[in-house]
C-alpha cells in the first residue's frame, strides 16, 4: 500500500515550535487502557475484524481521496501519514486503526481527515503494539479533522506535541474552529487528551466528548480558545483541570472569550508558564465572560495575577470582565497550591481606566494578595502613602461603579479591595463578605490633587 514520507520530529514548520523541547518522553506503559465498552453505550453491529487486515507504510502523501474501509480493518499504520492539499482520508463507519509507537496521522495545506462513525458503528484508533502509546491526530490550519462516536485509547504519545488531538493556526488571530467531535472518547493519553494551539479550536456545534485515563490533563488550550470547549466529561485523569498556558500567544485581546462550567477547574500558567491571564491591551475592546459555577486556579508565582487591561485612548483597547455566579453556583478565583494560603497569587487586576461593563456577582477571591511590585497609590489609616499595592482585587482607577457585589474576599495578605487611584472613594464594603483580610477591607485613594487626609477611613 502507499503512505506518506516519514514525518520525523518535525512535520512542518506550521506545527512545530520551541515550547515543544518541553515536552517529556511518556512512560513506555501509558498507552495500556482498558477498551471495554462504556457501560451505557449502544450496542455495536460492527464484526471484530479478522484476518492480517491492511498495512499503511506511510510511504506516500495523500492529495486526493482515499477511504480506509471497515472491511479492510484493521488498518495497520506503520509510519506517520500526512493528508495534505486536495486529499480527504476518510475512516468508515467499524473501521479499526492500530498505529505504531509515536505515529499518527497529520492534515497540513488543506487537508482533511473525516471519521464519522454511529452510534452502532463506531471507529477505534488504538495501540498497535500493547503497552506502546501510538502518537496521535492532528492538524494545521486550514486543515480540519471531523470526528465522531469515534474512540482514541492509548495515545498521546507523539514527542513533538502534545495531546492525542492536537490543532493549531496562527497567533494573534481570531479562532479558527478546526476540529469537530461528536461522541467522541479519548482514553489512556500518554498526554493530553486535546491540545488546542495559537489560535486553533473546537466547532461551535462540538458536543459529548469523553477524557478520561491520561497522564496529563484532559485538554490543553490557550485561554482565548476556552469558548468552543465541548459539553462532555473531563475527569478521571491524573491532573483534574483543564490546563490553560499563558505563554505568547495566550493574551485574550482579539475577540470575546467566554469560560464555561466543564465539572473541573481551570488552570491559568503550567510548570512552564507564569499564571497571568491578560484581558485586553489588543487593537479591540474585548469581554472575558465567566458562567457560574467555574472555578479559575492560578499558578503559584509572584506574577499570577488576572489582568482586566485598560483602554488608553488611541492605544490599546479596553478589556473587561463579567463574571456573574449565584449563590449555589458562584464563580471560584484562587490558588493552584494545592494547600493555600494567603498571597499565593496576586489577585485581579483592573487597569487605569477601568471598564464600566465591569462586572463581578457572586465571586470568592481566595488567598490573594500577593506582591504587587507597587506602592504609593493609596493612603493609609495614618495619612501616609502605601508601601505595597497588595491585594485580592487592585482598581488603579476610579471604577464607574462599585462592580464586586454579592461576593466574598477571604485569606488576602493585603487589602481586599484596593482603591489605588487619584479621585473619590467608592465603597466596595456592601454586600461584600472579607473574611481574614490582613489590611482594610477597602483602600482609600488618594484625593484628586495626590495628597492624603490626615487621618483614612479603614473599614
Amino acid at each position: 500500500m502507499r503512505r506518506l514520507s516519514l514525518l520525523g520530529l518535525c512535520i512542518a514548520a506550521t506545527a512545530c515550535s520551541s515550547e515543544e523541547t518541553a515536552r517529556e518522553t511518556p512512560a513506555a506503559d501509558s498507552g495500556s487502557v482498558d477498551a471495554t465498552p462504556e457501560a451505557d453505550a449502544p450496542a455495536t453491529t460492527c464484526p471484530s475484524p479478522t484476518g492480517a487486515g491492511t498495512t499503511h507504510t506511510g510511504s506516500m502523501n495523500i492529495t486526493a481521496a482515499e477511504t480506509w474501509t471497515a472491511a479492510g480493518s484493521p488498518h495497520l499504520l506503520t509510519f506517520d501519514q500526512k493528508v495534505s492539499e486536495g486529499g480527504t482520508l476518510t475512516i468508515e463507519p467499524c473501521a479499526v486503526v492500530r498505529v505504531a509507537p509515536g505515529r499518527g496521522i497529520f492534515a497540513d495545506t488543506g487537508g482533511k481527515l473525516v471519521a464519522l462513525g454511529t452510534a452502532d458503528k463506531p471507529i477505534r484508533f488504538e495501540p498497535l503494539e500493547a503497552g506502546k502509546p501510538w502518537g496521535n491526530l492532528r492538524a494545521a490550519t486550514p486543515s480540519t479533522l471531523r470526528l465522531a462516536y469515534a474512540t482514541l485509547d492509548g495515545g498521546g504519545g507523539a514527542l513533538t506535541t502534545f495531546g492525542a488531538i492536537e490543532v493549531r493556526a496562527h497567533q494573534g488571530k481570531p479562532a479558527e474552529e478546526l476540529l469537530f467531535v461528536d461522541h467522541v472518547t479519548i482514553r489512556g493519553s500518554a498526554g493530553h487528551g486535546v491540545s488546542l494551539r495559537d489560535s486553533a479550536t473546537f466547532t461551535k456545534d462540538s458536543r459529548d466528548l469523553t477524557i478520561t485515563g491520561g497522564t496529563l490533563a484532559p485538554l490543553r488550550i490557550f485561554p482565548n480558545l476556552a469558548t468552543n470547549i465541548p459539553a462532555g466529561a473531563y475527569t478521571g485523569n491524573a491532573e483534574s483541570f483543564i490546563q490553560v498556558e499563558t505563554a505568547v500567544g495566550g493574551e485574550i485581546n482579539v475577540e470575546n472569550v467566554t469560560f464555561r462550567e466543564r465539572g473541573v477547574p481551570y488552570r491559568i500558567g503550567s510548570k512552564d508558564t507564569f499564571g497571568e491571564l491578560r484581558v485586553g491591551g489588543g487593537a479591540a475592546a474585548v469581554t472575558l465572560t465567566i458562567e457560574p459555577g467555574v472555578t479559575l486556579q492560578f499558578n503559584k508565582h509572584t506574577s499570577a495575577q488576572l489582568l482586566v487591561e485598560p483602554g488608553t485612548g488611541t492605544m490599546a483597547a479596553k478589556g473587561a470582565l463579567v463574571a456573574v455566579g449565584t449563590s449555589e453556583k458562584p464563580i471560584v478565583f484562587t490558588s493552584a497550591d494545592p494547600a493555600p494560603t494567603a498571597g499565593a497569587w496576586r489577585g485581579l487586576v483592573f487597569g487605569q481606566l477601568p471598564a464600566a461593563e465591569n462586572r463581578l456577582e457572586h465571586v470568592q477571591i481566595l488567598f490573594a494578595g500577593g506582591p504587587s511590585m507597587a506602592n504609593s497609590f493609596h493612603c493609609l489609616p495614618d495619612g501616609t502613602l502605601s508601601k505595597n499595592e497588595d491585594a485580592a482585587l487592585t482598581v488603579f482607577g476610579p471604577p464607574a461603579s462599585a462592580f464586586l457585589k454579592s461576593s466574598t474576599i477571604a485569606d488576602s495578605a493585603g487589602v481586599g479591595v484596593n482603591l489605588a487611584y487619584y479621585g473619590s472613594f467608592v465603597d466596595f464594603v456592601p454586600t461584600n463578605t472579607f473574611t481574614r483580610v490582613a489590611s482594610c477591607k477597602v483602600s482609600y485613594p488618594r484625593t484628586s490633587t495626590g495628597s492624603c487626609p490626615a487621618t483614612v477611613p479603614c473599614p
